[in-house]
């Protein structure tokens, strides 16, 4: 009996953006695209003894800080000399603040694959190991008798959490000797 095969595209905002520039500008010729990022200026000051309304005064700031002024241009590597001179300009970003990215300029957007219902995309569950001091035996040593012989460095999460610290803090609690 055939397997069901499953696939899946991936493609990034930008590319299909790119892919319609036509159909979303129509009557124009698009001669070149590219992809850029401006971050800009996102400090507000807001003097309480001045504004009466901090509330106002807060909301008056926000909706300025998109016309902030740019400290950052990311731009695409590939992108033209004469393009990049035009964003400058239009911009008013200084050319020291330009970041030339070989890929994607957001890649936050790749926290959206995990997602994805596709164990082949996934890493395997980790499972922590149990220190050698611990062992894995059909009766535990008691963690007390463990740590009477010397100390004990675990390293979490590499190290079980449960069968150190867990065990440690069950084992005390039912320990008659152990004063809170």
């Amino acid at each position: 009996q055939p397997r069901e095969v499953r696939t899946a595209t991936f493609l990034p905002l930008e590319e299909l953006i790119a892919a319609h520039l036509g159909e979303l500008f129509t009557g124009m010729e698009v001669t070149e695209h590219h992809a850029f990022r401006v971050t800009r200026n996102a400090d507000f000051e807001v003097e309480e003894d001045r504004d009466e309304d901090l509330l106002q005064a807060l909301e008056r700031e926000l909706a300025q800080r998109r016309f902030g002024p740019p400290v950052r241009l990311e731009v695409a590597q590939d992108m033209s000399e004469h393009m990049l001179e035009l964003l400058l300009r239009e911009l008013e970003v200084d050319p020291r603040d330009v970041v030339e990215v070989p890929g994607l300029l957001d890649l936050t957007c790749l926290h959206q694959l995990s997602g994805v219902d596709r164990k082949e995309l996934k890493d395997r569950p980790f499972v922590p190991a149990t220190h050698p001091a611990f062992g894995e035996r059909e009766t535990p040593k008691s963690v007390f008798a463990t740590l009477r012989e010397g100390d004990v460095l675990v390293h979490h999460p590499y190290d079980s959490f449960s069968t150190s610290v867990q065990r440690f803090i069950e084992q005390a609690a039912a320990d008659e000797k152990v004063l809170a």
